[in-house]
């Protein structure tokens, strides 16, 4: 048996190699021919074979591999085949992480200016600037860069075989085989993340248990994405890092040594170098010590080279960052963010958008960290002392995503800056899980209702449909057409589920059906990235959530675009911060002059006298009159207008 496994053993190595090599050269095997979907598919379903037979069968009952973590390294080989076949490499902010390492590896600085000036950056607004040291500015961490030096180098010695073999390669440090090499680095260190969670809830949970939560982090929350999609990103580096720490302090909690507290610094360390505001996790040691503090139990010398360690450790992780601040702004602590000195306002928390909003609402696009934040219930009953240290920095970091000036992570998939709290939200899925099978141990009937549910809603919305003569009764229908149409009912019934209780509130506030938050909250007049430019286009489809009472389909007067309202009409004008605005309002009178009054949050503002032909009428409106977010202005005694457009014009920026 020694003897087979050795042989399946080595067999499972070179694979490894193989399809390691398929991966940063983009298709080429160590054979030499190119490899399709079909010749990856062969070569991953015999890795399987191979590392199932050396870790269940091949080997002494003593010595198998824990059978979840095989499953999850199993899992990893269909991942795989996604990220060659269907994954990302570059993109988004992706490109902002990648030129810190090509340019540590091949220039040996950080002087990004040639690197945005390959990918087309070098006039970008904020980048066509040079800092005080002369170097153009970034807005992103060094950390992911430090973690991809290894496969960046790997994929230059891939590259550089090739190149010795007679292929035509791209030595550049922009080809291929150096992005595949990073994209593939991100993919491993966040398998690597989930392999360090899935071990840490063993310690607490049972192996189902935590094996089923590990699996929820994996394919249920964004991380999946990350990693294969955007895996240039930071995010599952974060994760990774996140864990890594987590792993740590938990191993050696209430018995940690001196030497200890460095390791768990330097982790802390690299993790902050990946993201700055993995400096919440300090909060994990900065407990511990606290409480060591208060019993009084260790000698005064020991607890001060305790704190020097953790210190000490902190800092040589955390110094790349420092290092990269320093030669980019000439300082090696900034006193803000990068972002701008406002970027994070903790006076100004967006928490219902952050959670529930359409805009990447963390709980409205990964409703199942409702489990992985209200978990924590069982699991501060169940225990307190574990569950109470993980809390603290949940909610800080909540708190302080809360408060990032764009809430919504610009271009995120679902709420990407949650990236550090996955392995704390896994303790959360843990003591869901649990309470749920403990009971629907002693509730099968019930839970099997809960079965049924579903079946009967699709049953009752269907009947809807044919009633409203939505779907045809004598002719096909698709069931995409179907799901759309159900949908539809629900969600203006009572709101999209992941949205609750957010859409209820805002619901009952405007007097708005409940779907309508999915489609307003989250757009901005002026704010951020992506806002409106100040402008409601009345007459175009695109504003349509923006409008409610009293108007009708667009129509065109004189070849522009427009609605008539029907008596009193009203519309939504979203902002971030009250302030002195001008409303210009585009409008002609359909049946003669008209007076028409503006009320802003059910105040009268102003008035004005709209006649036959289109014009622009100004009306002023103070700060005192608006509120953050959704405001309403309302025309009335409208009668039968066209509204064309609706301006909204800073007041503080044209003086």
């Amino acid at each position: 048996m020694t003897r087979a496994r050795r042989l399946v053993a080595w067999a499972a190595c070179a694979l490894v190699l193989d399809l390691a090599v398929v991966v940063v050269t983009g298709g080429t095997s160590l054979l030499g021919p190119r490899v399709g979907p079909g010749g990856f598919a062969a070569r991953a379903l015999l890795l399987g074979a191979c590392l199932w037979l050396t870790g269940r069968v091949l080997v002494a009952p003593a010595r198998r591999w824990n059978g979840g973590r095989l499953v999850l390294v199993l899992l990893l080989l269909p991942t795989l085949a996604q990220f060659q076949f269907d994954g990302g490499r570059i993109n988004g902010d992706g490109v902002m992480y990648y030129v810190y390492v090509r340019s540590l590896v091949k220039d040996a600085d950080i002087d990004l200016a040639n690197e945005y000036a390959h990918y087309g950056l070098l006039d970008r607004g904020d980048l066509s600037m040079v800092t005080k040291t002369g170097h153009r500015r970034s807005i992103f961490s060094i950390g992911p860069a430090v973690l991809w030096v290894p496969f960046f180098l790997a994929g230059e010695g891939v590259a550089r075989a090739q190149a010795w073999l007679g292929a035509e390669v791209d030595l550049s440090g922009y080809g291929p085989c150096h992005r595949n090499a990073v994209a593939f680095g991100s993919l491993l260190y966040g398998f690597a993340g989930l392999l360090l969670i899935h071990d840490l809830l063993r310690r607490h949970f049972r192996e189902r248990t935590a094996l089923a939560a590990t699996l929820l982090v994996w394919g249920a929350t964004f991380l999946h994405w990350y990693l294969v999609q955007q895996p240039t990103a930071s995010h599952a580096l974060s994760a990774f890092g996140a864990a890594l720490v987590l792993w740590a302090w938990d191993r050696d909690r209430g018995r940690r040594s001196t030497r200890g507290f460095l390791w768990l610094g330097l982790g802390l360390g690299l993790a902050m170098c990946v993201r700055w505001q993995n400096g919440v996790l300090l909060l994990l040691p900065g407990l511990e010590m606290l409480e060591r503090l208060v019993r009084g139990r260790e000698p005064a010398a020991r607890q001060a080279a305790s704190w020097l360690a953790l210190g000490g450790g902190t800092l040589l992780g955390v110094a790349p960052q420092l290092w990269a601040w320093k030669v980019l702004y000439d300082m090696w602590v900034l006193p803000y963010p990068p972002h701008g000195a406002d970027f994070v306002r903790l006076d100004h928390p967006w928490i219902l958008e952050t959670l529930f909003s359409s805009r990447h609402g963390l709980l409205s696009w990964t409703p199942v960290l409702w489990a992985g934040f209200l978990g924590f219930l069982p699991l501060l009953r169940r225990r307190p002392g574990l569950g109470g240290s993980l809390l603290g920095p949940v909610l800080v970091m909540t708190y302080v995503n809360f408060c990032s000036g764009d809430w919504w992570a610009g271009g995120s998939f679902s709420n990407r800056r949650f990236d550090s709290l996955l392995p704390f939200f896994a303790f959360g899925f843990a003591a869901s899980l649990d309470l749920a099978w403990r009971w629907l141990r002693g509730n099968a009937g019930t839970g099997l209702a809960l079965l049924v549910a579903p079946f009967l809603v699709w049953n009752l919305l269907l009947t809807e449909q044919v009633r409203r003569g939505m779907v045809p009764r004598d002719d096909t229908v698709g069931f995409p057409q179907l799901a759309r149409g159900g949908a539809a009912l629900f969600s203006r019934a009572v709101g999209f589920p992941s949205t609750w209780p957010a859409s209820w509130l805002f619901s009952l506030r405007h007097d708005l059906p409940p779907s309508q938050y999915d489609r307003l909250v989250g757009r901005y007049l002026f704010y951020r990235q992506n806002n409106m430019g100040g402008r409601i286009e009345v007459g175009a489809a695109e504003h349509a959530e923006l409008l409610d009472d009293g108007w009708g389909p667009p129509e065109s007067l004189g070849g522009v675009q427009a609605r008539r309202t029907r008596g009193d009409a009203r519309l939504f004008a979203p902002l971030d911060v009250p302030e002195d605005l001008e409303i210009i309002l585009t409008v002609a009178a359909l049946a003669g002059e008209q007076a028409v009054s503006l009320e802003v949050n059910g105040r009268a503002v102003g008035r004005f006298l709209a006649r036959s032909a289109w014009d622009d009428h100004h009306v002023r409106a103070p700060a005192g009159f608006w509120h953050r977010e959704v405001n309403e202005v309302r025309l009335v005694g409208a009668g039968d207008l066209l509204v064309s457009d609706v301006r909204f014009v800073r007041l503080r920026l044209v003086r």
